[in-house]
C-alpha cells in the first residue's frame, strides 16, 4: 500500500520493502505520530514564548497571596529559576507574567 505524504506530495512508503513508513510524523494522523508541544506559552512582546512549568509557577505564587510589586518579582524570579530570561527583556516578561496571572485569577 502506498500512501502519499500530505506535506511533501510524495510517497511515505519504503518502496524497497513495500512498507509504509511508521515514522512519517508530517502526515500520519495516528495519535502516536502527533507530537504536541505541551510547554505553556506566554505572550512577550507579541511573540509566544515557552515557559517551563508555567501553570505550576502560577499556582505556587497564588498560594502565597502576594500583591504588587512582590507578585511580579516572585513570578519573574520563579520563571528565571527554570528558564533563561534575557536581562534586556525582564520588564517585558514581568509585565506578561502579571497579565497572564490576572487573566487566570482575576
Amino acid at each position: 500500500m502506498i500512501r502519499f505524504c500530505k506535506v511533501f506530495y510524495h510517497s511515505c512508503t519504503n518502496e524497497m520493502a513495500s512498507e509504509s513508513m511508521a515514522d512519517c510524523k508530517k502526515c500520519d494522523s495516528s495519535l502516536e505520530a502527533i507530537q504536541l508541544d505541551e510547554t505553556p506559552k506566554l505572550q512577550v512582546r507579541g511573540r509566544d514564548v515557552g515557559i517551563n512549568a508555567l501553570d505550576d509557577i502560577m499556582k505556587d505564587i497564588r498560594s502565597r497571596n502576594l500583591q504588587e510589586p512582590e507578585l511580579g518579582t516572585a513570578l519573574l524570579g520563579e520563571v528565571k529559576r527554570l528558564d533563561y530570561v534575557p536581562p534586556s527583556m525582564e520588564k517585558d516578561y514581568r509585565a506578561a507574567l502579571l497579565q497572564d496571572y490576572q487573566r487566570r485569577f482575576g
